[in-house]
């Protein structure tokens, strides 16, 4: 058996280097500055875009974290007032402390009693 080559022979005139024709520079040539041209045009719209949507998304971020730091602090403060009006409401159950707070900041006082307001000169 016989094997073949999928090898085939060249022709002895392709190689040898006969007469030149003048070559224009393939590397300068218009047709591939146009091409490269182009794609670094679109190459710069695309990173112009997502460079806008960065700077957006960051700005939007950062609006939204000062917007949770006021409602964070109004809640705190929201909490504190909770709490006073908690203590409040725990006084005004007591009848000494109400009993207390219409003598001394309403002026009442009871049957037979005798109220005296002493002034500071």
């Amino acid at each position: 058996m016989e094997r073949r080559s999928n090898v085939a022979q060249l022709h002895s005139a392709m190689g040898s280097k006969g007469p030149q024709k003048p070559r224009k520079n393939r590397l300068i040539s218009k047709r591939r500055q146009k091409r490269a041209l182009w794609i670094c045009l679109v190459f710069a719209i695309i990173l112009l875009f997502l460079g806008f949507q960065l700077f957006s998304a960051k700005s939007q971020l950062h609006r939204v974290n000062a917007d949770i730091s006021e409602k964070k602090v109004e809640v705190k403060k929201q909490n504190q007032q909770q709490k006073k009006l908690k203590q409040r409401q725990q006084l005004l159950n007591n009848d000494d402390y109400v009993k207390d707070l219409a003598h001394s900041k309403y002026g009442y006082v009871k049957k037979g009693e005798t109220t005296y307001h002493f002034v500071n000169k």
